[in-house]
C-alpha cells in the first residue's frame, strides 16, 4: 500500500530510504536508517520490527541478504510483507511476498532498489527505476525524482497523503547529521517533501559557509552562500546569511539583507542585540559598524 526506494551512493558512502503512501505519517512505520549501519524499508503489511531488528543484525556484522532471510524465516506472515535492506557495503536485499496486493513488485539496481504494492498500474515500479538510474544530482535529488516518477504513473492506488526521506552517512571523520525530512499529512506530499529538502539544503550550505569562515576560507564561504539562492522565504536563514556577510566585511550587503529581515520580522532586531551581548564578533561587526 506504499512505494519506496532504498539506495546507496558510492561516491559519498551515504545510504537511505524514501517513501510515499496514502497513510498518515508514513515516516513512523516504513523507513529506518542507522548511522554507519544501513537502511531498511518495511511495507505491505508493515512490521516495524523489521526496521530495528534488521539494523541490529547488520550492526552486528551480518549482510543485508542473510539478515533478510533470518527475519523472513522467523515471520509467519512473510508472504504479506514487502521489505528491502541495504547494508554498509551498499548490498541490497529485497522481498515481495506473494500475498502483497496488486500491483506489487520490486526492481533491484546496482546499490539500490525500488518497491511498491497496491499500486495504480504495473508501470509505477519501472518508472521509478528509470528515473533513479537516469537522474543526476545528490542522493536526495535522485530519490525524490523516483518518487515523482511514481506519482506520474498513478502511484499508490488510494492516492497520496504522506512522504519521508531519511539518509545517513557511513562511520568516519567526514560524517554529517544526515537527512531526515518527512511530511505527515499533505494533499501533495512528494512536492512538499521536495520543497522542504530545498530548505534543508539551504540551511546546510549556510552551515558550510559558517564553517569556512571559522577556518578563514572566505572564498569557500562566498561560494556556499551563493548556492543558497534567493527564494527560500526563510527569515531565520536570511538573518544568519546577513550575519555571515557581515563577518566577511561585506557590510553594505549585510545591512541590506538584515534591513529586509527586520522589516519582515521586527523581533529579529532584538535577536541581534542579544547575540551582540554575548558574541564580541557580532557586537563589533553588527552593533558598532552597522549601527544596529
Amino acid at each position: 500500500m506504499t512505494y519506496s526506494i532504498i539506495a546507496f551512493d558510492a561516491a559519498s558512502g551515504k545510504y537511505g530510504a524514501a517513501v510515499q503512501s496514502h497513510w498518515f505519517n508514513v515516516a513512523q512505520i516504513v523507513p529506518w536508517v542507522r548511522f554507519g549501519v544501513g537502511a531498511v524499508v518495511t511495507q505491505g503489511r508493515a512490521d516495524p520490527s523489521y526496521g530495528w531488528l534488521g539494523l541490529d543484525a547488520m550492526a552486528g556484522g551480518a549482510d543485508s541478504g542473510s539478515t533478510l532471510q533470518r527475519l523472513l524465516a522467523d515471520d509467519g506472515d512473510a508472504d504479506r510483507r514487502q521489505v528491502a535492506l541495504i547494508d554498509r557495503a551498499g548490498e541490497v536485499a529485497v522481498h515481495t511476498g506473494g500475498r502483497c496486493a496488486r500491483y506489487a513488485s520490486h526492481h533491484v539496481g546496482d546499490g539500490w532498489a525500488v518497491l511498491g504494492n497496491l499500486l495504480s498500474t504495473d508501470e509505477v515500479i519501472p518508472a521509478m527505476a528509470e528515473a533513479f538510474a537516469s537522474s543526476d544530482g545528490t542522493l536526495p535529488d535522485r530519490m525524490v525524482a523516483a518518487l515523482e516518477a511514481a506519482e506520474e504513473q498513478g502511484g499508490d492506488l488510494r492516492g497520496a497523503q504522506s512522504a519521508a526521506i531519511r539518509i545517513t552517512s557511513p562511520a568516519g571523520p567526514d560524517r554529517d547529521a544526515g537527512v531526515d525530512v518527512s511530511v505527515a499529512d499533505h494533499p501533495d506530499p512528494v512536492a512538499e517533501l521536495k520543497r522542504l529538502l530545498a530548505i534543508d539544503g539551504a540551511y546546510r550550505r549556510l552551515g558550510q559557509a559558517d564553517t569556512a569562515l571559522d577556518a578563514g576560507d572566505q572564498a569557500a564561504a562566498v561560494s556556499h552562500l551563493r548556492q543558497i539562492g534567493t527564494s527560500t522565504g526563510q527569515v531565520e536563514l536570511e538573518f544568519w546569511r546577513g550575519v555571515a556577510l557581515a563577518r566577511m566585511g561585506r557590510l553594505s550587503d549585510a545591512r541590506h539583507r538584515l534591513d529586509d529581515v527586520f522589516r519582515r520580522s521586527p523581533r529579529f532586531r532584538e535577536v541581534l542585540i542579544r547575540l551582540a551581548e554575548v558574541d564580541p564578533e557580532i557586537e563589533h561587526l553588527l552593533t558598532s559598524e552597522m549601527g544596529n
